[in-house]
C-alpha cells in the first residue's frame, strides 16, 4: 500500500520535475521544504535551502534516511536541506557525558555546531560559543537539535556557531582577501565600513576611514572590541576606523559643564584640633592623627554609592595608582582622577578612571575614561588640565586624556617616550611652564621609567605647535603634533663632584643609549617626580634615593630615602611650602624589619624645620600594599588617597577647617626603624 508520509526531518521523495511524483499524496511543486526532494538546483528549495547534488545515496545533511521503513531515499535523487550544520555533542572536560558511551569523539577547537564549549576560546576561529540553558532547543546557524547527553546528566551543553554579526561600533570580521570569509551572511567586500575588517591598506575602506594596522588585539580607535559576546576582535586582523581630526579636542562633560558653586559659608571659629603625628584615632583600618576622620568611598570590584543614594553604572577599577585632582571650569565641583595599573604586556585591562565631585565634596558619579590600556601606573597633569598616563610594561605608551572624557575607548598616545624607544615602563610626568608669556622660553616635560636603564627624559614641544595652542588657547593636540619638525627628546647626564659624590653637575644629551648608560651608573628604577619652581624632584628607589635638579643651574644633590624623604633638608620644604608652619605631604611604601617589626603603608609629611610627621598609617600591615594617589580637594578640606589593594579614602579635619601645606608627587621607599614608622 501507499507508505505513510516520513516524519519532519527523513528524506521525503515528493516531487519529480519528469512527472514521475510518486503516490498522490506526495504530489508537491517546489519550492520544497527541508528533506525533501527530487530538485535540480537551489531555486527548487524554500528559503535560505540549498539542493544537496547526489550520485547515489549519499547522505543528506540534518536528515534521516529511514529508507528501511519509508522507502523515500532514492539512489541518485537530490533533497533539499539546511546549509547549517547538524548539532553534535563531541566534547566536554571529562568526557564522561559524551553520548553514546561517555567517550570523546572530538577535540578544541570545536568547529561549527560541535559541543560542549566553555568559552569563545574553546572555538575555532571566527566561532563563538553559543551559551544555552536546557530549554533552548535550537542554536543559530546549526540545524537539528541539542543532542541528550549520556543518562543523568542535563541537556543545556553548549555549541560552537556563527556569532552575531556586532552592532554597529563593534569590531566585524567580515572580509579576508584570501578568500576566507569566516561566514556566508559577513561575506563581504570592500569598501569596508567604520570598524570592519580585514582590511590591507586604507584603500580596503570606505572613504575618508583609514586602515588601522594591529600585530596583535590593539584597541582600534573609536570600536569596542565586543570579543567576548561577538568573537570578531581577530588577533593581526586589521580593521578600518574614523581617525579623529587632530583639531578636535577629547569630548568633555559626562553630566554638565560645570558644577553649581557652593554658597559662602563662615570659616569655623571653634579651636582647631589636627595634631599631625599624634596617632590616636583608629578609623576604617587607619591609624590617624588626633582631630582627622576617614572614610572609605570606593572599593575595587565595587560600584561606587553616589550622593543620591544610587551607585555608579560602572564598578571601580581595580589596583588603583597615580592620580590628580581637576577642579571644574567654572569652580564647584571637581574631578579625582584615578590610574588602574591591571594588565599585562598583551592584557589590555588597564585604564583610567573618574570619580566626581559636586561643590560639597560628595560623590555624584563614577566612570572610566580610559580603556583598553596596560598597567598605567603613575602619570601627571598638564598645564592646560588634562592627564597624562603612563603604562609601566614592556612597550608601554604615555597617553592624554581628559578627565570628563566621553569616548574611553579612544586611545590617545603622545610623543612622550616615542623617540627612537620601542616603549617602555613609563612611571611620572611633570612640567616646567614657569613662564607661558615669555617668547623665548619653552614649556618642558620630563618623563621617568622604572628600569635599571630607565633615563630621565625631557621632551619639548614643537615650536609652532605651541605658537598655534597659544593663539587658538586649545592645547588637545600639543603632545601629538610634530608639524615643522622641532620637538625635542633629550636625556639627563649627570657627573657626580670629584669630593662630594652626592652633588654634581648635568647636562641633556640627545643619545638615548648615553642616558640610559648615564641612569644605570647613577639613578636606578625612578618613579616620582615633580616639578616645583624651577627645581626638580625625583625619586628612585633601587637605591633609595631623592634626587633635586636645578633646573636653572644645572645642578643636582641627591640623599637617602632610608629615613624618610628630605632627611636633614628643611631647606628644601621651606623652598617648597615656605616658612609659615605649612607642612609637605607624600607617600611612603610599607617597611619591615628592624625593632619595628612590620608597618603598612601610609602619608607623612615634613614642615619647614626639617620634622617629620606620620599622618596617617596602616601601622598592622593588613591593606597590605602601596599609598598612591594622594590629592586635596580644591578646597583643600578632602584629603584624597589611595591604598592599592583597591581602596579610595576620604580624609577630613573634625574641625572643619582645610588641610595647609601642599603636596610633592614623589613616593619614597624608607628602610626600617625610620622616623615615621611608629610616630608617637
Amino acid at each position: 500500500t501507499i507508505p505513510p508520509l516520513p516524519p519532519s526531518g527523513h528524506l521525503a521523495y515528493v516531487y519529480d520535475d519528469g512527472g514521475n511524483r510518486p503516490f498522490s499524496h506526495y504530489d508537491k511543486s517546489p519550492p520544497l521544504g527541508e528533506c525533501e526532494g527530487d530538485c535540480d538546483d537551489d531555486n527548487d528549495c524554500a528559503g535560505d535551502l540549498k539542493c544537496f547534488q547526489r550520485s547515489g545515496t549519499e547522505a543528506v545533511p540534518g536528515c534521516a534516511s529511514g529508507d528501511s521503513i519509508y522507502g523515500q531515499d532514492k539512489s541518485g535523487k537530490d533533497y533539499c536541506y539546511s546549509a547549517d550544520p547538524l548539532l553534535q555533542y563531541v566534547y566536554d572536560n571529562t568526557c564522561e557525558q559524551v553520548p553514546p558511551d561517555g567517550l570523546c569523539t572530538g577535540s578544541k577547537p570545536l568547529q561549527q555546531c560541535e559541543g560542549d564549549c566553555d568559552r569563545n576560546g574553546n572555538c575555532a576561529q571566527g566561532l563563538y560559543c553559543f551559551q544555552r540553558d536546557e530549554g533552548v532547543t535550537s542554536v543559530p546557524g546549526c540545524s537539528g537539535t541539542p543532542p541528550d547527553p549520556m543518562s543523568g546528566y542535563d541537556n543545556d551543553k553548549d555549541y560552537c556557531t556563527i556569532p552575531p554579526l556586532p552592532p554597529s561600533g563593534h569590531l566585524a570580521y567580515v572580509y579576508d582577501d584570501g578568500g576566507n570569509r569566516p561566514f556566508s551572511h559577513y561575506d563581504k567586500s570592500p569598501p569596508l565600513g567604520e570598524c570592519e575588517g580585514d582590511c590591507d591598506d586604507d584603500n580596503d575602506c570606505a572613504g575618508d576611514l583609514k586602515c588601522f594596522q594591529r600585530s596583535g588585539t590593539e584597541a582600534v580607535p573609536g570600536c569596542a572590541s565586543g570579543d567576548s559576546i561577538y568573537g570578531q576582535d581577530k588577533s593581526g586582523k586589521d580593521y578600518c576606523y574614523r581617525d579623529t581630526p587632530a583639531t578636535s579636542p577629547p569630548t568633555q562633560s559626562p553630566t554638565s559643564t560645570c558644577a553649581p558653586t557652593p554658597a559662602i559659608t563662615p570659616p569655623p571659629t571653634g579651636p582647631a584640633t589636627y595634631i599631625p603625628g599624634e596617632n590616636t584615632l583608629f578609623e576604617a583600618d587607619l591609624n590617624l592623627s588626633t582631630g582627622l576622620r576617614a572614610e572609605v568611598i570606593a572599593w575595587s570590584g565595587q560600584k561606587v554609592v553616589l550622593s543620591s543614594g544610587q551607585v555608579s553604572a560602572e564598578s571601580f577599577h581595580g589596583k588603583p595608582d597615580g592620580a590628580a585632582v581637576f577642579a571644574d571650569e567654572c569652580g564647584g565641583g571637581w574631578t579625582y582622577v584615578s590610574n588602574c595599573e591591571e594588565g599585562g604586556s598583551s592584557s589590555y585591562t588597564g585604564g583610567v578612571g573618574a570619580l566626581y565631585f559636586n561643590a560639597q565634596n560628595e560623590v555624584v558619579d563614577y566612570k572610566m575614561i580610559q580603556k583598553s590600556t596596560r598597567r598605567n601606573c603613575s602619570g601627571g597633569k598638564t598645564w592646560w588640565n588634562t592627564w597624562v598616563t603612563c603604562e609601566e610594561t614592556n612597550g608601554g605608551g604615555v597617553y592624554e586624556v581628559h578627565p570628563k572624557n566621553n569616548n574611553p575607548n579612544i586611545k590617545r598616545k603622545t610623543l612622550l617616550g616615542q623617540n627612537g624607544r620601542n616603549g617602555g615602563h613609563y612611571e611620572g610626568v611633570a612640567y616646567d611652564n614657569r613662564f607661558p608669556d615669555d617668547a623665548n622660553f619653552r614649556p618642558k616635560l620630563f618623563l621617568t621609567e622604572d628600569t635599571s636603564s630607565g633615563p630621565l627624559e625631557r621632551f619639548q614641544p614643537s615650536v609652532q605647535a605651541l605658537a598655534d595652542a597659544k593663539a587658538s588657547g586649545d592645547y588637545s593636540n600639543l603632545l601629538h603634533i610634530d608639524p615643522d619638525n622641532t620637538a625635542q627628546t633629550d636625556y639627563l647626564l649627570i657627573t657626580p663632584d670629584a669630593n662630594i659624590d652626592t652633588q654634581g653637575t648635568f647636562i641633556w644629551t640627545s643619545s638615548l643609549s648615553a642616558g640610559r648608560d648615564n641612569a644605570n651608573s647613577y639613578f636606578q628604577n625612578c618613579e616620582g617626580i615633580d616639578v616645583r619652581n624651577g627645581m626638580l624632584y625625583m625619586t628612585c628607589k633601587a637605591d633609595k634615593l631623592l634626587f633635586i635638579l636645578n633646573l636653572d643651574a644645572m645642578t643636582y644633590i641627591q640623599s637617602s630615602t632610608k629615613s624618610g624623604a628630605f632627611n636633614d633638608q628643611p631647606d628644601q620644604i621651606a623652598a617648597i611650602t615656605g616658612v609659615n608652619g605649612d607642612i609637605m605631604y607624600f607617600c611612603e611604601d610599607g617597611i619591615s624589619g628592624g625593632n619595628s617589626g612590620v608597618s603598612g603603608s601610609g602619608v607623612h609629611a615634613r614642615d619647614a624645620t626639617g620634622q617629620g610627621y606620620t599622618i596617617l598609617q596602616d601601622e598592622g600591615n593588613g591593606l597590605a600594599g602601596e599609598t598612591t594617589g594622594l590629592a586635596f580637594s580644591p578646597d583643600r578640606k578632602l584629603m584624597i588617597v589611595a591604598y592599592q589593594q583597591g581602596r579610595i579614602y576620604k580624609i577630613w579635619r573634625e574641625d572643619g577647617r582645610p588641610f595647609g601645606g601642599q603636596t610633592l608627587d614623589i613616593r619614597y621607599h624608607s628602610a626600617p626603624d625610620n622616623i615615621f614608622a611608629f610616630a608617637e
